[in-house]
């Protein structure tokens, strides 16, 4: 791989910019993160994807569809290309069509995945970011085709953000709502490096997010004399949010299976007044034993009150914040 010295510098976005988007795309992905930890198992994968890009305006004004994105296109590339995961291919392979999928330090994707192919869903979503920029760069080139520079410009294939959301139901076994997987993705350049051309693009990965929805455990919470009888359920969600590519992101790819499993059973070994003393013991146990710089909790009673479906807090509390008080 090549050093990650330089930095990589996000394309001018334009003045006007158009978003299309795929909801609720249903995928079934041959390898993916298994809560069993099955490595290339298939599993289900609930998608969302927003490409935004410049712009629509051609099409418009011609009412012509071929001067825009085709989403079904997109859709098709995508189920596709995450096919490829169950065929034994290498990291490089599968995200290395025309692109690189890097950070704003220059550190590139193949760098940080963990795990076999398919388990780090980092790789999922720089998979489905690569089917953006083919379908942003075809229909540039084919709009430029049609238009001959005609006014208003026709797609512009220097400019793309992607947002991509991933949905895993099944990934980890105490976890009921399963783990979710967020980036934002723009394209970008380095300054200065002749390489960078329209024929070849820097995936920049920004931001990301990953949450562990609703962790099941059952527990003694609450002040009443009833809550104080029997143990009830008590749903956690966590969630963890910062700049890509970076060593808080490995390292949650490389604990969340083993930190569900914790938090679970430690919860299970409670006897709290508040939800406020139990959600700050989970953040403890987050960031003082699994190393995160920082973690919002999210702890719910399904069945503290008999007309509402969930009633809890949340907070965020970083390690620094631990330390200080220990």
């Amino acid at each position: 791989m090549s050093s990650h010295a330089s930095r990589v510098e996000i394309n001018v976005r334009p003045s006007i910019v158009d978003t299309i988007h795929l909801r609720n795309v249903q995928l079934v992905l041959p390898a993916a993160p298994d809560a069993w930890h099955r490595p290339a198992h298939s599993q289900p994968c609930m998608a969302a994807v927003r490409l935004s890009y410049a712009s629509c305006e051609a099409s418009a004004n011609a009412d012509d569809v071929g001067l825009t994105i085709d989403y079904g296109k997109l859709y098709r590339c995508i189920v596709r290309d995450l096919n490829q995961l169950g065929e034994g291919r290498d990291v490089a392979s599968l995200i290395s069509a025309g692109a690189r999928i890097v950070n704003l330090n220059a550190v590139h994707l193949g760098d940080t995945v963990r795990g076999a192919v398919g388990e780090d869903i980092r790789l999922t979503a720089g998979i489905i970011a690569n089917c953006c920029l083919q379908q942003l760069k075809e229909t540039s080139l084919r709009a430029a085709s049609i238009t001959n520079h005609a006014f208003p410009p026709a797609v512009d294939q220097d400019f793309g953000r992607f947002q991509i959301h991933l949905g895993f139901p099944k990934a980890i076994l105490r976890a009921e709502g399963g783990l979710e997987y967020r980036s934002i993705t723009e394209l970008g350049h380095v300054p200065g490096d002749d390489s960078t051309s329209q024929n070849y693009h820097q995936l920049v990965v920004l931001e990301e997010e990953f949450r562990i929805e609703q962790i099941r455990s059952y527990c003694i919470l609450g002040i009443n004399s009833h809550e104080r009888v029997e143990k009830q359920a008590v749903l956690t969600s966590l969630h963890f949010q910062g700049p890509a590519l970076q060593p808080w992101s490995n390292r949650f790819i490389d604990t969340y299976q083993e930190m569900t499993r914790v938090v679970a059973e430690r919860i299970e070994t409670t006897l709290f007044g508040s939800v406020e003393a139990l959600a700050t013991l989970v953040a403890r146990i987050v960031t003082m034993e699994f190393d995160h710089d920082e973690v919002t909790v999210l702890v719910e009673k399904p069945s503290a009150l008999g007309f509402v479906h969930g009633s809890g807090l949340e907070c965020k509390r970083s390690r620094a914040y631990f330390e200080k008080r220990s």
